[in-house]
């Protein structure tokens, strides 16, 4: 499992990532995976605030299971928040620069936790969690993808 905390380790396996890699499961392109997974570190830094999608018994049963459990993140999941159908439009003009992205947003991640220490952003799928909560879902959530494709 990745330690999202450690950033040093987290971008020395990032950097194995190729833009033409094939992804073990899914659709998605090395490049959208990384606007992905900083996609969801926007609903944490503050930057890209959420709204509840679920009821409150269906986020806390995803929540129990995303937070409280070791148990691989189920593939094929599609959180409310992506296109019913395809994949996003790629923001940023290559691998590389979406990396760079990632790196600036986790860093906006830390300092967002550092002055709003009480704040529960919202998970589009769990609700509102705290930083050690958002720390083991960004955990798990990058695990997840960096699985997908034969990183870890």
């Amino acid at each position: 499992m990745i330690d999202i905390l450690d950033r040093t380790k987290l971008f020395e396996i990032l950097s194995k990532l190729q833009a033409d890699n094939k992804p073990a499961f899914g659709a998605m392109t090395p490049q959208h995976m990384v606007e992905h997974i900083t996609f969801a570190v926007r609903f944490s830094n503050g930057k890209e605030p959420q709204q509840h999608n679920y009821s409150i018994e269906k986020e806390q049963q995803i929540k129990a299971f995303v937070i409280g459990t070791d148990k691989d993140m189920p593939i094929g999941f599609k959180s409310p928040v992506l296109p019913s159908e395809g994949l996003p439009q790629l923001k940023y003009s290559n691998l590389t620069e979406a990396i760079d992205k990632l790196k600036t947003e986790l860093h906006d991640f830390d300092n967002y936790f550092m002055h709003h220490q009480l704040d529960k952003p919202i998970n589009p799928t769990m609700g509102e969690l705290n930083y050690q909560e958002w720390v083991r879902f960004h955990t798990r959530h990058f695990t997840h993808h960096f699985r997908q494709f034969n990183l870890l």
